[in-house]
């Protein structure tokens, strides 16, 4: 173990500050138990953990192979570091998880089209993870999941999934229908179906649109069907992370 007692060494550099890092495209810094629990039970590269001493014994009991430097500090250390309460004095730099490529794509999948909130696309990978969706796509203008708030609120599920970003959305989606996938765009339309009307099959892909907009008009037109959650008039809209995972337990309980 390797005792910190300056915030200014060098070896921590990586962990100082949630809100700007110092870290290359290459690597990302994690956080958090229920992270650490998921990083623990895949093949991550992890470069160096930085955490309390109360924090060992976790470390041990879910990590099989320790085989990178750890580096403690005392909770008057770590309460100096922008962000104590959330990374709950655990933190890992990581291999960034890396995008797949387009064919690569298959089983049902989950689109985001312009979401910008890390919250709301962590929380649409936790519920990818847990209605077995395995592959995500998104666009240029969405969040990447692979920051490190994103990766907090997925709990770390986002190991589990594989992401593709595309430079072209609704290029890729016509080529996605060329290989027999119905595109599902989700809307308030005069033309959209009641989602506990509609039966779902292999190979759907549903998109979840902006917060403040929705999904994009030109990916709404080449959508094959366009669904609705059915809510009180009062209410405009939901939540982007709460429709999708309303869909997609929908989806897992009717899919044909």
């Amino acid at each position: 173990m390797n005792e910190i007692t300056d915030i200014t060494n060098p070896n921590i550099k990586e962990f100082i500050s949630l809100k700007q890092s110092t870290l290359d495209e290459k690597y990302v810094v994690v956080e958090s138990k229920n992270v650490f629990k998921k990083l623990f039970s895949t093949n991550k590269k992890i470069h160096k953990v930085f955490t309390t001493v109360e924090n060992l014994e976790f470390i041990n009991t879910y990590c099989q192979n320790i085989d990178f430097p750890i580096f403690t500090a005392n909770n008057e250390i770590m309460k100096k570091i922008v962000g104590h309460k959330i990374h709950q004095g655990m933190m890992a730099v990581i291999d960034r998880p890396k995008y797949i490529e387009f064919d690569e794509i298959k089983g049902n999948i989950v689109v985001l089209n312009g979401l910008t909130s890390p919250e709301n696309v962590g929380s649409i990978v936790r519920s990818c993870a847990a209605f077995n969706i395995d592959t995500l796509i998104i666009d240029q203008n969405t969040c990447s999941p692979f920051i490190r708030r994103c990766i907090r609120v997925s709990t770390g599920n986002l190991f589990n999934i594989k992401v593709y970003k595309t430079s072209n959305l609704e290029k890729d989606l016509k080529t996605l229908q060329n290989n027999n996938y119905k595109i599902l765009s989700t809307a308030n339309s005069s033309k959209a179906v009641s989602l506990h009307k509609y039966s779902f099959k292999n190979n759907s892909a549903i998109v979840i649109g902006s917060e403040g907009y929705g999904a994009d008009k030109n990916i709404i037109n080449l959508s094959d069907t366009i669904l609705k959650i059915d809510i009180d008039e009062e209410v405009t809209s939901l939540n982007a992370a709460i429709a999708a995972s309303i869909v997609l337990y929908q989806m897992k309980n009717t899919i044909l």
